[in-house]
Parts: C-alpha cells; structure tokens; sequence
C-alpha cells in the first residue's frame, strides 16, 4: 500500500485596496522498493550451493545428550528495503505437507518438554522418503534448526543452545508455518525496513527487532545449527525452508 504525505496550504493575501485569496495542494509520494537477495555458500572453500547439508562426523556419533553441530552452509543475507510494511520470512511448512504430523515439544534448546509447545520447524526424520506411520513426534521425530545472523563472516562460530539477542548476533528457531510463533516477528523475519533484522534494546530494556549498525553494506551473514541425539546409523532427515519476500 502506498502511502502518500499531503499538505494543503491557504494563503491568504490582504491589503488596504482588495482582498484576494489563492490556495494549493502540495504533496510527496514514496514508493520504495525491496531488494532481497539470500545466498548459501559452502563453509569450506565458499563456493555457491543450493542445499542446506550436515556431514559433519559429530552429527552421526550421538547419544542421549543434544549436541549443535553447525551445517557445512551458511547464507549470506542482502537486503536493501526502503518500501513500508516490507519484510522477508524464512519458516518450513511441514505440517502442511504431512497433515498428520505429531509435533515435537521439545523445547528448541533440548531441554526437557514444555506443556503446550507445539514445533513442527526443524529437520523432520523420513523412510524411505516419507514420514513414518508410527511417527512419535520429539523421540527421534525431529532435529531442531537454529540459525545464527551475524554482521561478519564467522565460519568458527558455534552454538551451545543458548539463544543470543543483540545486534552483534541474533539467534533464532526455525519455525513452521503451523507454529504460533510463525506469526511472531522475531522468530520467522530475517530481514525488513532498512536490511537484515537484529536486536536492541528499547527504553524499557526489551528486546525488539532492529537492523543493527554493525552491519556493513546491508549485508549480513547466517550459519545453521542442528541439535542432534539419539541418531541411529541410516537415519534420514530432511525439510524444505522457505525464504519469502513480502509487503502489506
């Protein structure tokens, strides 16, 4: 929606001999516009890529306990958006593309489950390509994905499960479409009003969604992190993440 300033100005001219008036209308029109671009790299040698992998040996020799191992992908995220309203999600729909998906209520972190947590985004164990009919939901249902947005490349970053809020770095679930949290901006928007969205501190010391000045070139840079345990050999997990660009 466009949005349009108008100003309307009388002026009103007098003088002993006559009285005349004229009038006229003065307005600005904003357009705006939104450039996104979002590409994956490879960590090692950081040539294009088109899939989101973990190969890493430590996502495969797993126990009980959740160990973050980061993707061999990171993305780097451009955005340049002056247009009002404009903003860009990244979220998977697995509950719509499996409508009888149990969901995990884990808590992202691996902690322990909480009462009435329903997450559905996050890597999704398939056999022989499909979900399994006997789908348990948490118990090796599910690998959580946590994204890291930061204003310098950083290939040793790395993630103990703890979510950081801060313009230097910004950490976030992958969430699904189905998840209430979806509709929540600080979890699904990556970019919006003028670049990649970080945190700062308002007046009363809570976290609200900003581009962060660190940032250079409107350009920030995201790694992936799966909370990996009790994986058994042979084991397959996938989604389909979705990056949107959109307005009001």
């Amino acid at each position: 929606m466009k949005r349009f300033l108008v100003l309307a100005v009388a002026l009103l001219i007098g003088s002993s001999a006559f009285a005349a008036s004229s009038q006229f209308t003065a307005s600005a029109a904003f357009a705006g516009s939104a450039d996104f671009t979002f590409q994956l790299k490879n960590v090692n040698g950081d040539a294009n890529a088109t899939e989101l992998k973990w190969t890493s040996a430590d996502a495969f020799v797993m126990g009980s306990t959740i160990a973050w191992v980061r993707a061999d992908q990171y993305a780097v995220v451009a955005a340049t958006i002056t247009k009002a309203n404009a903003s860009v999600k990244m979220y998977t729909k697995n509950k719509v593309a499996n409508p009888s998906l149990k969901p995990n209520y884990n808590s992202w972190n691996g902690d322990q489950g909480v009462a009435g947590t329903e997450t559905y985004g996050a890597l999704v164990r398939l056999v022989n390509g499909q979900v399994p009919s006997d789908f348990v939901g948490a118990y090796r249902g599910y690998i959580p994905v946590f994204y890291s947005l930061v204003p310098t490349k950083n290939a040793s970053l790395t993630f103990n499960g703890t979510d950081v809020a801060t313009e230097a770095r910004a950490d976030r679930a992958l969430v699904d479409q189905a998840n209430g949290e979806y509709g929540n901006g600080n979890y699904a928007t990556v970019a919006s009003l003028n670049g990649p969205v970080f945190f700062v501190k308002d007046v009363d010391g809570n976290d609200v969604q900003f581009p962060s000045p660190q940032v250079q070139n409107n350009t920030a840079y995201m790694y992936f992190f799966g909370g990996f345990k009790d994986v058994i050999g042979g084991d397959t997990y996938s989604t389909t993440v979705y990056v949107e660009q959109s307005w009001d």
